[in-house]
């Protein structure tokens, strides 16, 4: 039987030309790309009646939801923050970071869908997500794309074939001690502040480039609740909230024994401890990410797999 349905992706040497073969190929839990808003411009005549049509801007937003692996998975990391080294010379061990920049690094998007392969290109990432919630660790990511077009279907394509993970293959340190016995749930979010908008100039209704914004590092956790220690970190003393001073701290969370994810300097924004009536008592947490004082941060990966680099040759 032949596979119809997946999803590759490849980096772009010119925002919004598309890159028709290679690149990486996965079989993703939902991809859902769509038009954003109204494509068309209708001229609203003092007539009352609508009679003039012409092409607006155009543009496509949508989330890709997958598996976290370690090979094609940190593709869409490195799109996301801009900062990128690697080390060692097999294994190698890659390095992403955030990385101002100016503008976004641009992708194409082929999605197969059983009777014709759906084509986006000058893709950006807007949001990059890591989560666990009981099953696999799952990775989503939220795009801005410009035009879409088509091509034939590849049927029975070959996948890439990462390591993926599940809860058991997750360890979390906070505050440099392992306190994995606590975390039931996480959900970790990179926004990149991305702006495809504004890159539609005259002469096209396409983006022509995507500006990077600011950066923001959120993180969410559903801890169990035994004890006062996550509070008492929120607090930043077990009496009660410190003063005028805010507490923050290292965390690592540990994906298998080749992916760490580094918070270098983390704060506790809320931890929720309500009394549900008969039911268990449970706390969430939540969380900002921010640069260390070595200007590391507020987010890094270091994943070592057996590709020696996630460069593109021109």
């Amino acid at each position: 039987m032949a596979i119809t349905r997946y999803l590759s992706f490849v980096e772009e040497a010119t925002h919004g030309t598309p890159v028709l073969t290679g690149g990486e190929t996965i079989d993703p839990l939902s991809a859902e790309i769509e038009p954003s808003g109204d494509t068309t411009l209708i001229y609203e005549g003092a007539s009352r009646l609508d009679k003039l049509v012409a092409p607006g801007p155009y543009i496509n937003e949508g989330e890709i939801s997958t598996a976290f692996d370690d090979k094609a998975f940190p593709w869409f990391i490195k799109w996301a923050l801009g900062g990128y080294e690697v080390t060692g010379s097999g294994p190698y061990t890659h390095r992403f970071y955030p990385s101002p920049r100016a503008l976004m690094q641009p992708f194409t998007v082929r999605v197969g869908k059983d009777i014709f392969e759906h084509i986006y290109s000058g893709c950006v990432v807007s949001t990059l997500g890591i989560e666990y919630d009981r099953e696999f660790v799952n990775g989503n990511v939220e795009i801005i794309s410009g035009r879409d077009s088509q091509q034939t279907v590849v049927e029975g394509p070959e996948f890439t074939q990462g390591n993926v993970y599940a809860g058991c293959n997750v360890t979390v340190e906070i505050d440099a001690t392992d306190q994995s016995t606590y975390v039931e749930t996480f959900t970790l979010n990179i926004e990149t502040g991305a702006d495809s908008e504004s890159g539609i100039t005259v002469g096209s209704r396409y983006p022509r480039r995507s500006f990077q914004g600011a950066v923001m590092v959120e993180l969410e956790m559903t801890m169990s609740f035994f004890d006062t220690s996550q509070l008492e970190l929120f607090w930043g003393d077990p009496a009660g909230p410190l003063g005028c001073n805010v507490g923050d701290f290292p965390m690592t969370i540990h994906v298998g024994d080749n992916v760490d994810i580094v918070l270098p300097r983390l704060t506790y924004t809320n931890v929720s401890i309500p009394l549900p009536g008969r039911d268990r008592i449970e706390q969430t947490v939540t969380a900002r990410g921010l640069v260390a004082a070595d200007g590391s941060g507020p987010v890094e990966f270091s994943i070592t797999n057996d590709i020696e680099s996630y460069t593109v040759t021109p």
